[in-house]
Parts: C-alpha cells; sequence; structure tokens
C-alpha cells in the first residue's frame, strides 16, 4: 500500500509500526544508524502515516521557541534572575512580562528598545524576532 486512504488504514499502519518497534527492540535490531528490514518497513509506514497526518487530521506542530524569547530566559538564568526580577527590571508587570515570552503579546518598540539597552541583546536579533 502506498498510500493511507482513511482512518482505519492508518490505525493499522500505526499498530503495525508500534508491533514492528517492539518487535526490534526486543530482538536489538533498533540501534541508531542500523538498516535491516525492521528498520526499512518502520521508517516506509511511518512517512505513510505522516503523508496521513499532513493531510487528513491538521496535526498543529510543536512551536519552536522564538530565538529573542529564549536569549531573554538565558539572561535572567545566567544572572540568578526570577521572571518577576526581569519584568521589573524591563519596565513591566509580570503579567505582561508571561505573555511576551509564552508569546501571547507583541513586543513593543519601547520593550524591543529596553532589551537592547538594559540587557544587551543583539538588535539584529530583536528586529527578526520582535
Amino acid at each position: 500500500m502506498d498510500k493511507l486512504m482513511n482512518r482505519k488504514q492508518y490505525d493499522d499502519t500505526k499498530a503495525r509500526v508500534e508491533q514492528l518497534i517492539a518487535e526490534a527492540t526486543r530482538m536489538g535490531m533498533l540501534e541508531p544508524d542500523m538498516d535491516n528490514e525492521y528498520t526499512r518497513e518502520i521508517a516506509s509506514l511511518s512517512k505513510q502515516m505522516a503523508a496521513y497526518e499532513d493531510e487528513y487530521l491538521n496535526i498543529i506542530p510543536l512551536r519552536q521557541k522564538s530565538p529573542l524569547i529564549a536569549c531573554i530566559e538565558d539572561y535572567f538564568y545566567a544572572h540568578g534572575m526570577k521572571q518577576k526580577d526581569c519584568a521589573r527590571m524591563l519596565g513591566v508587570n509580570e503579567s505582561q512580562f508571561s505573555q511576551i515570552m509564552s508569546g501571547r503579546r507583541r513586543i513593543s518598540m519601547s520593550f524591543a528598545k529596553r532589551l537592547h539597552t538594559k540587557m544587551g541583546i543583539d538588535a539584529g536579533l530583536i528586529l527578526d524576532y520582535a
């Protein structure tokens, strides 16, 4: 079968992949960089499942943390600060800062300027990800 066409085929394929993983693990044939009948079949079936998921299941990919947010976090962890301390330093309340850090609130121009002047965050990084 080249393409999964319905949920039953998808569920059956998923069960088969789980079975193959269990068997291959038991037999020691599922180590990194191994190429054998198990790994090839698991890869093939997984690609079919991914194509079905993309087309029919509307699975939302996990969000990746913005490099700017990661930089802010790195700063306050490196300086032994808590989120509330960082918020105070940047002149916003804890709630606003939490919303910015979680991506629910956009970064204002004045906040972006404080990120640069008070934390030394590269202006280019701020412009790219704010």
